[in-house]
């Protein structure tokens, strides 16, 4: 997964999103750590806003692979 986001600067998304989903995923330190948590089994059911908050990154990153956000300074 680290990995998966460290290459999102160059695949065409904007690099705070890289930082900002490394801190919602994957960062045990500064971050919730939330894939490494469910999907490891280190907690039980996510509470809600857990969910929203993955849901709605998924979105933003589908939206932007879709042609539908591009960065800023940049035209479609």
């Amino acid at each position: 997964m680290g990995g998966l986001l460290q290459s999102m600067l160059k695949a065409g998304y904007p690099a705070d999103w890289s930082k900002a989903l490394e801190l919602l995923l994957v960062d045990p330190d500064r971050g919730m750590n939330l894939h490494n948590d469910i999907l490891h089994g280190l907690t039980g059911t996510p509470p809600r806003y857990h969910v929203a908050l993955i849901l709605q990154a998924a979105l933003y990153l589908l939206s932007h692979a879709h042609g539908q956000r591009t960065p800023p300074g940049t035209t479609a």
